[in-house]
């Protein structure tokens, strides 16, 4: 009964949470909301109806619809942004809505525009669909699509007269069905080439439904052609625009979408080469740690390009003191003429100047925060039984000798951990049979279980078993030893 009360008591500090985070995320966004429904109606009233007559006493209800509608539809686009990005558990909500909401509008801008002044199909509704399946995911986009798609009939259908209402809804959903098939068939791994090229082929086949619903009201047969050619002429203009817009809001708000991952993680980097510079050893363990982490992530269906990258950078906070590193040392190791506490200050000091190191660069929040939490709060060993041993009483409070953490809040995060202590492990001492090493190797896992380093993160126990058995298979073939020439000589 009483651990009923307590489990009971939890949930709802969890709820209590959630609400808290909701609103707050509500408040930051709720301007944003406003402000889009604003223009968007406002522009509207100027492309599509008369704009002075709108604001009349006569006018009134009908100018009210629009801004109601329009606002009713970006709350819903909020709540949808909202709960994709919590479900998820790795993207930021309020920084989602901002983007969908101004990939929403540039959309229907466009979408408007080209409806008015060109032709009533000349619609890139898919642009939003393009520039967040590459920024956000799949649900996100699509979601962003029909909203798009809604806010434009309600543009027109205030004005009958002005515009066949019926060649408008056939535009949008010959328009949005463009975008869901770019959607479901686009991988999203993809290089920017074959992104383009995809997108540009993808609206062939809505063609026959443009067609068909043309001649269904009642249209000619050249207008068949005109139209065909304005919806994917729209099409085509979208994936255009896509790569300028991806390349200009990844850097704006600063997301780690797979292009951006692949340009960090060129050793060109600056960032990259002055680690190769200053500390050639931590710089080498990252190589390795980066080859480690890309092959459980993919084992564990987490993204590689992420874990490949967040592993380069991990230990950029090494950058501080590289010396105070085992890897980066010759001969002369600055510890012995230290005592333990200081020693374990400089060490544990890493993650936090990385952190701070990653944000001066502005790496994406995934990166900074895995900077930060990739050692948990796991106690330095070494030199906490090195203070143990010089205490006389021969006891030691074990928290003075840890990380600060935050311990893994991602599958990624943990995966970094694991392969960071497997590699750091395994290169100072690599077991000379397999049973030893693979005995090891689950030791230093079970490790970080039994000081319960992965609490806070989703990674289960099958994630875990997964991604022990691929370093298993992986790092021998990274740290294989090479032939002795001269014994082979002699022999």
């Amino acid at each position: 009964m009483i651990d009923d009360i307590k489990d009971l008591s939890t949930v709802e500090k969890q709820k209590l949470i959630a609400r808290k985070k909701f609103f707050a995320c509500f408040g930051q966004c709720f301007v944003g909301i406003v402000v889009a429904t604003f223009a968007m109606t406002l522009f509207s009233l100027f492309m599509v109806g008369d704009f002075l007559q709108a604001f009349t006493v006569a006018s009134a209800a009908v100018t009210t619809g629009r801004f109601v509608g329009a606002f009713a539809m970006m709350l819903v686009l909020f709540f949808g942004v909202y709960s994709f990005s919590v479900r998820s558990g790795k993207g930021k909500p309020s920084r989602d809505f901002w983007l969908t909401c101004v990939m929403v509008v540039i959309s229907y801008l466009l979408s408007v525009t080209g409806a008015t002044k060109l032709s009533v199909f000349a619609m890139p509704l898919s642009l939003s669909t393009l520039v967040l399946l590459e920024l956000i995911g799949r649900r996100t986009a699509t979601l962003a699509n029909v909203i798009s798609g809604v806010l434009v009939i309600i543009a027109f259908v205030f004005e009958p007269a002005k515009f066949d209402f019926g060649m408008i809804v056939s535009s949008v959903i010959c328009n949005c069905m463009g975008g869901l098939l770019i959607n479901f068939l686009m991988n999203k791994h993809f290089n920017r080439l074959k992104f383009l090229i995809m997108s540009m082929v993808s609206p062939l086949v809505v063609q026959p439904l443009v067609a068909a619903l043309t001649l269904v009201s009642g249209a000619e047969y050249i207008d068949i052609a005109w139209n065909m050619l304005w919806c994917y002429g729209a099409n085509v203009a979208a994936a255009l625009l896509f790569l300028p817009i991806v390349s200009i809001l990844e850097g704006i708000f600063n997301i780690a979408d797979d292009f951006r991952l692949s340009e960090l993680c060129n050793l060109s980097n600056p960032l990259l080469k002055r680690l190769a510079s200053e500390a050639p050893g931590t710089f080498n363990h990252s190589l390795v740690v980066g080859n480690l982490a890309e092959a459980c992530a993919s084992a564990i269906g987490e993204n590689p390009n992420m874990a490949r990258c967040a592993a380069y950078y991990h230990d950029i906070g090494k950058l501080k003191a590289p010396l105070y590193f085992s890897e980066n040392q010759s001969s002369y190791n600055p510890h012995d003429e230290l005592i333990p506490e200081v020693s374990v200050s400089m060490i544990t000091s890493h993650t936090l100047f990385g952190e701070i190191l990653a944000r001066q660069n502005r790496l994406p929040s995934e990166i900074v925060d895995i900077c930060r939490q990739h050692h948990g709060t796991a106690p330095v060993g070494y030199f906490y039984r090195k203070a143990l041993s010089l205490k006389e009483d021969g006891d030691l409070a074990v928290n003075k000798y840890t990380y600060s953490g935050p311990k893994p809040q991602t599958k990624i995060a943990a995966i970094i951990m694991i392969s960071d202590t497997i590699e750091a492990a395994m290169r100072a001492y690599m077991p000379d049979t397999k049973e030893e090493y693979e005995a090891r190797i689950n030791r230093l896992v079970d490790e970080k279980i039994e000081m319960r380093q992965f609490d806070e993160c989703p990674i289960t126990m099958g994630d875990i078993a997964i991604i022990k058995k691929t370093i298993i298979e992986v790092l021998p073939s990274i740290h294989h030893r090479r032939v002795d020439y001269d014994k082979r000589k002699k022999d």
